[in-house]
């Protein structure tokens, strides 16, 4: 029976936006459809609903990608990699590549790939791999290894054969933003800060969500976000939840869709069978490639190079994680990267790494790289709940347009995807390129874009995953006092129209910021590192009197 009651929609007499909760904050809002996750598979759907007319709230319990989505390498998969292991997930992500090389072609860059064997590698995977693609739908074009050389003079002398494939990178962190911004332009409400801490119920099944904001408390009562009436800051003492009525509530939260399924019961939370998968890789400051370079050999540990920008992301590793906190990488796993990563790149050492990440990806159990959509009406569980779990950053739309299917269905409207068609343009494109005093010379941010940027209420760490903010050679070590200069400038945890400064709130962000970017060096801390390390202490001491220098433990150095 299709879950249309007509009490539950909004009339779009409010515009949309984007929202920080805090602590003290309540939210009462309704909509057609919530969407649980604020990563790429969430805004997608975002983006997705709101095409196809829809009134759409997003919930996100950190900021924009913070979790997944803020921690993968970047690429623009072609599905070579998965052609000798699993077809079906590679023919899915070429036609991803296709449609988003299209719509999303200010994202994208045009890197192209290789797959590259030496000689150790089993030639028979060669051969099975080159049967998976042609399976998939993939054309490998042979490359001739005196042009790869000349080409591409950081590889490997011992390579014996080499493919060209349409491998690319994107710029995930821009284009989520874009779809954001896209979506509340339309009336869409993004909340970030916003944890979601149970469903609300009836004899139907879902119908809502209660949520709380977990965010530190940036602003006074009388401020902006105070006149918002979906938004309202409550009295000192204990914060009651809020309530956002939907109809139809969707669960895209990744890694963590069966923690979020269990709040509807042990029913919703077995019928997700997702497991963490934790992956490591080591960013580097030069590009050592031009091109997307996967080595020719089973999926394994430091066998991909991926082009950004300035830099190069050598990944990835895979090992099962538990718990709910995104983990750190070990040394153990740094080293073991760094050894096959000098299989493909001999040169390897003579360039420093800058920082080591982890994320953790939604494998489907038995570790499946597919996506499955569950109608938790459909299987034991309540109706109105939706969950879509797994996949991967380049098939997102493809989960967004399958998953809106399915919400469009069970609200009883007949309604296509149109994110296939519709191009997203770059939009706040010109933030971190004006000639002005810069905040960050190491990325080319402008201090007029982020002081801009922190008045519409972005954190530190948004400005990061937008701009390229301290993540340079420094790695904000030279810029972090200046970002709190530039906060107090604003008026932070106001804006410049209303300015509310908070010296010990500013000082917790730039602390929070820096501490962030420092523990990126603590796997890689030698050499280069271990000075700027030594730097950033130095500068502690000098301007804020901490010594908050983070080091290996003796005998850690890989």
């Amino acid at each position: 029976m299709p879950r249309t009651d007509r009490k539950l929609t909004r009339r779009r007499s409010q515009p949309g936006g984007v929202h920080w909760l805090s602590t003290s904050d309540v939210v009462l809002d309704h909509a057609d459809v919530i969407v649980i996750g604020g990563g790429a598979t969430g805004i997608g759907l975002l983006w997705d609903l709101t095409l196809r007319g829809l009134d759409v709230i997003l919930l996100e319990q950190g900021s924009l990608a913070s979790g997944t989505s803020g921690a993968f390498h970047g690429l623009l998969h072609s599905g070579a990699r998965y052609a000798g292991s699993d077809p079906a997930t590679a023919a899915e992500c070429l036609a991803e590549n296709r449609i988003l090389r299209k719509v999303a072609r200010e994202f994208v860059g045009n890197t192209g790939g290789i797959f590259a064997r030496l000689e150790e590698d089993d030639p028979a995977w060669e051969r099975r791999w080159r049967q998976g693609c042609r399976s998939a739908g993939l054309r490998p074009e042979r490359v001739a290894l005196d042009d790869l050389r000349a080409s591409e003079p950081a590889l490997s002398p011992g390579l014996v054969a080499a493919y060209r494939v349409p491998d690319a990178t994107i710029d995930g962190f821009g284009l989520l933003w874009s779809l954001v911004w896209s979506a509340t332009d339309s009336g869409a409400r993004v909340y970030f800060g916003a944890r979601v801490t149970g469903f609300l119920t009836d004899e139907a099944g879902v119908r809502g969500v209660r949520v709380m904001g977990v965010g530190a408390v940036r602003r006074p009562p009388s401020d902006d976000a105070g006149e918002d009436p979906r938004v309202r800051v409550a009295p000192a003492g204990p914060v009651e939840p809020g309530e956002i009525v939907a109809p139809v509530v969707v669960n895209a939260t990744g890694p963590w869709a069966g923690d979020v399924a269990a709040l509807a019961g042990p029913r919703a939370q077995a019928a997700v069978p997702v497991e963490r998968d934790k992956g490591v890789m080591i960013v580097f400051n030069s590009r050592l490639v031009s091109t997307v370079v996967n080595r020719l050999r089973p999926p394994g540990d430091g066998d991909i190079l991926v082009p950004h920008g300035p830099v190069t992301i050598l990944g990835t590793s895979s090992a099962k994680v538990e718990g709910p906190e995104r983990p750190a990488p070990t040394p153990a796993e740094v080293k073991r990267i760094l050894t096959e990563g000098r299989a493909l790149v001999p040169g390897l050492d003579s360039v420093p790494p800058l920082r080591a990440y982890a994320g953790v990806r939604p494998l489907l159990r038995p570790g499946g790289r597919g996506f499955m959509l569950i109608d938790h009406g459909q299987s034991g569980g309540p109706g109105g709940l939706v969950t879509i779990a797994g996949g991967k950053f380049t098939t997102f739309r493809a989960m967004a347009e399958v998953a809106g299917d399915l919400v469009v269905r069970l609200m009883g409207k007949k309604v296509s995807s149109r994110t296939a068609e519709v191009g997203i343009p770059r939009l706040g494109r010109n933030l971190s390129s004006r000639l002005q005093l810069l905040a960050c010379e190491c990325e080319l941010v402008s201090l007029s874009g982020l002081l801009g940027l922190l008045d519409e209420g972005l954190h530190l760490a948004d400005l990061r995953r937008l701009t390229r903010l301290g993540m340079g050679g420094c790695q904000g070590v030279f810029c972090a006092q200046r970002l709190a200069g530039a906060m107090w400038q604003t008026g932070w945890p106001g804006s410049r129209r209303r300015p509310h400064p908070d010296e010990a709130a500013i000082a917790r962000e730039a602390e929070g910021f820096r501490t962030a970017r420092l523990s990126g060096i603590k796997p890689v801390e030698w050499g280069t590192q271990a000075r700027l390390a030594a730097v950033a202490e130095a500068l502690d001491r000098l301007t804020l009197g901490n010594d908050n220098r983070l080091t290996l433990g003796e005998g850690d150095h890989p």
